[in-house]
């Protein structure tokens, strides 16, 4: 909620501003007018002078300089005017007044001598000056603070009455300094009211002493694995069921009615020594002598302002996970295992493809019966390196490298090897045109030299004596 500059209590500040400097312009005018009258016989004099300079030309008797003189005083409000030519009297006008000011101004045949009775009139004006002028400078400096600090007066209020509405609504007619005195009355008074409120709230979780067999009972439904509870003296309050079977523990024996030394000894130990220390224990590994079951073990002590209520313990059973470390720990070998063999059948293999190329080296020069036993040990010899190969292929992670290769090529070139290999099987291939796919092209060989050399196991299964064929067409 913003407030804008139309709100009374600005417009109140407006008012007292406009009236400050209301006053101040009437304290200057003041001034003005009061240095004016003072400065009015500074100016009165050098005006007389010449009048009587032009009375002295053209008048020569005592009666006429006296009147003249007599009229200048009057109109002037002068006291008495004495002229001298010389140091003789000439003419004079007006009584003589003992404490009057003089004023002597020269003539050019004589001198003039003006009186007058100021002595209170200056004083009482000279005052009046004085204290005019020390309203006009406070006024000046309280215009001065009201314009530097009153917004930092005002801004507090605006901010109040913004969040004013959050207490209350705004009763009408009532003026923003009323609505504001209201509305802290009345926060005042909430405020008092919840101290009250809290203060009971206090006293009553005081004089109730805090349960742990109720804190405990509801934490015993909310956790799957074993949970222990003891109170301030050490004794066994709660113990769920997954506990009880752990610990090996009768499920039908309150929970009150088990002693602590009745677990096992080694859990029984970890957990006196936590709570005597008062001390939290993360994940502790403990054996069970019964069960020979490992279990991780998790303290709690309980504090209600820095007064020892109870502890809680949490236990895991870890057997399944440590035997699933174990075969983790297997599998590695295995893996290790699997990457020497692999290593093992990949000389195993370049050995058998060299011995491969000495028995078709030895088959040229060998007689008919030499050269059927080399094409035996040959074909065992082939048999071992498919074995091997297969084996490179487990062990060997599956990488595809598509490109764009011809199927029918990849066929001709299986077919050509098992036609050397498979003399008892007539292969027939033909292809009508190029066929082109997106493959990998050892991964497409091997493939298709499977389904080969399945094709051939079939083959001579169904004709024993030889004679049977097999038809590759690709289109």
């Amino acid at each position: 909620m913003a407030v804008t500059s139309a709100t009374p209590l600005r417009r109140e500040v407006r008012v007292l501003t406009g009236a400050l400097v209301a006053l101040l312009c009437v304290l200057i005018v003041t001034l003005i007018a009061l240095a004016m009258s003072i400065l009015r016989i500074d100016r009165l004099v050098p005006s007389i002078r010449p009048a009587v300079s032009t009375s002295l030309a053209a008048s020569s008797s005592h009666e006429d300089l006296t009147a003249r003189l007599q009229s200048l005083r009057i109109s002037n409000d002068i006291t008495r005017i004495e002229l001298y030519r010389g140091n003789a009297l000439i003419a004079a006008a007006g009584d003589s007044v003992p404490s009057a000011e003089i004023i002597t101004r020269a003539l050019p045949d004589g001198r003039l001598i003006f009186y007058f009775n100021a002595a209170g009139w200056m004083g009482g004006r000279r005052s009046a000056l004085i204290l005019g002028a020390f309203i006009t400078l406070a006024t000046i400096a309280g215009l001065l603070i009201l314009t530097l600090y009153l917004p930092k007066f005002l801004r507090p209020l605006e901010e109040m009455l913004a969040h004013a509405p959050l207490i209350g609504e705004r009763p009408r007619g009532d003026d923003d300094a009323r609505y504001l005195v209201h509305s802290f009355r009345e926060a005042v008074e909430r405020i008092q009211t919840q101290a009250q409120e809290l203060d009971h709230l206090r006293d009553a979780a005081s004089e109730r002493a805090p349960d742990v067999r109720e804190l405990a009972r509801a934490l015993n439904r909310s956790f799957t694995s074993g949970f222990l509870a003891l109170d301030s003296h050490g004794s066994v309050v709660a113990i769920n069921d997954t506990g009880r079977e752990m610990l090996d523990v009768d499920s039908s024996s309150p929970a009150e009615a088990i002693a602590l030394e009745s677990f096992a000894p080694s859990f029984a130990k970890l957990v006196r020594e936590s709570f005597e220390g008062r001390v939290a224990l993360s994940r502790h590994e403990v054996l069970l002598e019964r069960s020979q079951t490992l279990i991780g073990v998790t303290t709690v002590p309980l504090f209600e302002e820095n007064a020892f209520i109870g502890m809680f313990a949490l236990f895991t059973d870890l057997t399944s996970f440590r035997a699933m470390e174990g075969r983790v720990r297997d599998l590695e070998t295995l893996v290790g295992l699997g990457q020497m063999s692999a290593g093992i059948a990949h000389e195993f293999r370049n050995s058998l493809f060299t011995i491969l190329g000495y028995l078709r080296l030895a088959q040229r020069d060998a007689s008919d019966e030499t050269a059927a036993r080399i094409r035996n040990a040959e074909a065992e010899a082939k048999k071992l390196a498919a074995a091997v190969e297969a084996l490179l292929n487990f062990a060997r992670p599956l990488t595809i490298r598509a490109q764009r290769v011809r199927i029918d090529d990849i066929v001709r070139e299986v077919v050509e090897r098992f036609r050397n290999d498979a003399n008892d099987v007539r292969f027939s291939f033909r292809a009508d045109a190029p066929v082109e796919i997106n493959g990998d092209r050892e991964l497409l060989d091997l493939a298709l030299e499977n389904i080969v050399r399945n094709a051939v196991d079939a083959a001579r299964q169904q004709h024993a004596n030889g004679g049977g064929e097999i038809d590759y067409p690709v289109r």
